[in-house]
């Protein structure tokens, strides 16, 4: 099973600052990019990228690599089945849109999250980084 290095990490982080000049207009973002146990591998914050996406873009990604699902669908696991997040017993999680989890061979290996955009953006611009790094995992 492929394990995700530091290296395709920051490529990834790349990839996603370049779609934010070239998709989103310039518009601030933070990008992280988490292990297969959910620990960081690599983070950017844009400038004048809102401050609570510091912490809010890491936790996206922890909680979708943790799960194995986007933090969209945990979002509306929470939502059908009448949950409280704290019954999962992380502090860490969180179920703004945006985190992707990187599924090989239905195994997870990590996630991304992009955060400071709206939320459908922040969801998929993150899954374009999570089919970026998808290819460099081939």
């Amino acid at each position: 099973m492929p394990s995700l290095t530091s290296a395709q990490a920051q490529r990834a982080v790349r990839f996603a600052l370049d779609l934010a000049q070239n998709h989103y207009n310039g518009r601030p973002l933070s990008v992280a990019v988490c292990d297969a146990s959910g620990e960081l591998l690599s983070f950017a914050r844009m400038d004048n990228a809102k401050l609570l996406t510091i912490e809010l873009t890491q936790r996206k990604a922890r909680t979708s690599s943790r799960l194995g699902c986007t933090t969209q669908a945990f979002l509306a696991r929470l939502q059908k089945e009448q949950l409280e997040i704290g019954y999962f017993g992380d502090a860490r999680f969180t179920a703004l849109p945006g985190g992707i989890p990187l599924l090989v061979d239905g195994v997870c290996i990590g996630a991304v999250a992009v955060g400071g955009l709206s939320a459908q953006e922040d969801h998929d611009a993150a899954a374009s980084v999570a089919a970026f790094l998808s290819e460099e995992l081939k």
